[in-house]
Parts: structure tokens; sequence; C-alpha cells
């Protein structure tokens, strides 16, 4: 089902500290950032090594990742998993029993199709499945 991983989701309090951070470290391609209202973050996609980083930055601090920041601090939020039919890889992992915190796919960053399956369900990670469009499926992913 999970064809590779698409990114690692990295929560954190300021985006462009965050991208001057990873930038010392080696040569980085930078997506466009986005707001991503669904959700309740600002976000851009970084192309660092063969695994992107997804930078997230709460737009509140009641949003998801404002809670996160909050209770645990900046880090990896979640990691992201490419697939190519969300609908049939949401409907097999619930019949195996996960718990989806998404039962039906919402537009992510730069359009891709994204859902979200419980930490507890999947070894206290957050998981994200993302089903992207040929021609739209190469880091940075960059939105249109």
């Amino acid at each position: 089902m999970f064809e590779s991983v698409d990114h690692i989701g990295i929560a954190t309090a300021d985006i462009d500290k965050a991208i001057e951070t990873l930038a010392k470290v080696g040569p980085i391609t930078l997506g466009k950032e986005e707001v991503i209202e669904a959700f309740g973050v600002k976000a851009v996609m970084v192309a660092a090594g063969s695994v992107p980083i997804e930078f997230v930055q709460p737009l509140s601090d009641d949003s998801g990742v404002g809670k996160f920041l909050k209770n645990r601090g900046e880090g990896v939020h979640h990691i992201a998993y490419r697939v190519s039919d969300i609908n049939a890889a949401l409907e097999t992992l619930k019949s195996q029993g996960f718990r989806l915190i998404d039962e039906k796919p919402r537009e992510g960053y730069a359009g891709a199709l994204v859902a979200f399956v419980h930490p507890k369900s999947v070894l206290g990670t957050l998981t994200e499945l993302v089903q992207r469009e040929s021609g739209k499926d190469v880091a940075p992913y960059d939105p249109a």
C-alpha cells in the first residue's frame, strides 16, 4: 500500500528559522510557502536529500500543530507515505482496525489529497497518507 515516504513533517514555531537551520546542514531546495486553512497551518516543503521535509507552523495556538507545539515543542510531527489510491488505502486501513482521523481525504500541500491515521494505531506516530498528481509528485511539490 505505501509506495514510499513522501515527506517528514516537522512542527515549528517559525518556518523562516527552521529553513535557516536546515540550510546550515546542506543544500536545500525550497517549495513555495502555502497557507492550508483546513489544517490551520502555514507550510513549506523543502527538498533536502532523498526525503523531503515539510515545515508546518500553526496559524493559531488552538490548531492541531499549535497544540502539538505547546505539549511537545518543536520536532517531528508526522511521517507521510505516498499512496496511489488514497480512498482504497483508507478503506484497507479501516478494515484492518486502524483508527482514522480522516475518513475521507482532504486537500493538503500543493493540492495533494491527504488523510491522517491516528498515532495510537501506528506505533505512536501520526501518519499521513498522500496521493499526488502525476507532474506534481517531485519534491519540493510546489503549489501550482
